[in-house]
């Protein structure tokens, strides 16, 4: 019994170290490691579950009677986009003031807007007017901005000769006759082609480039109509 006391002395001795300060550390490495472990797994799940709980609770709460307000971030954006794309109340007031001035009255404004939105504004039936249709009706305009007819289009086919109805500018539009095009026609030499002409030429995919090729091989004076027939057999 002696003999292990007196181990055990020299042992503590021989070491150096507190037995108490080594038991000490020992259990706080021990803790400390728990703690990490805690930390690395996510800790108690009990506790995590709750506070997901409370804080669903919570955004319950606060979202409750706010339920008009979109939390989709695409509706929020396009509601957004819409609401910035609409004409303001002053623009639509100038607006109607002018259509009043050119005859068209008893307007308000969803009327004005769905002129808008189909493309009519009242500086483009000014226009339209100033090319000689002043008796203009709102059904036409709209008819005219939906084949995407300019008033510039319409100066440039009248300065280049053509004295046309609606319809017809309509038909050509769908048609894909530009200005450009027609000019360049006239300036190879037919500028007596007619708007009949012009549609055809278009449909069959006739460019200025092949009469120009055709007029090299056969003459300046190939006619037209022998252009467009050897388009027609060369499809």
């Amino acid at each position: 019994m002696k003999s292990r006391n007196k181990n055990f002395k020299n042992n503590l001795k021989g070491s150096g170290e507190d037995p108490l300060d080594d038991f000490l550390s020992r259990a706080e490495r021990k803790n400390s490691e728990k703690t990490e472990k805690e930390e690395t797994t996510g800790g108690n799940p009990g506790r995590t579950i709750f506070l997901v709980i409370i804080i669903v609770l919570f955004g319950s709460y606060f979202f409750k009677g706010i339920g008009n307000i979109s939390l989709n971030p695409f509706n929020a954006i396009s509601q957004t986009a819409f609401n910035i794309q609409q004409p303001s109340e002053d623009l639509l007031n100038r607006m109607n003031s002018r259509m009043v001035e050119m005859g068209y009255a008893d307007l308000n404004h969803d009327d004005l807007r769905e002129l808008r939105s189909q493309g009519v504004t009242a500086t483009f039936i000014s226009n339209v007017r100033a090319l000689g249709f002043e008796g203009l009706t709102l059904d036409d305009a709209v008819r005219l901005a939906n084949a995407n007819i300019t008033s510039t289009f319409m100066a440039m086919m009248i300065e280049l000769g053509y004295d046309l109805t609606l319809d017809e500018y309509i038909q050509l539009r769908r048609a894909g006759v530009t200005a450009h095009y027609t000019s360049n026609v006239h300036d190879l030499g037919y500028r007596d082609v007619t708007p009949e002409q012009l549609i055809r030429m278009q449909r069959i995919g006739l460019t200025t480039s092949l009469i120009e090729r055709l007029q090299q091989e056969r003459g300046q004076g190939v006619p037209l109509e022998d252009v467009i027939r050897h388009r027609i057999s060369n499809q």
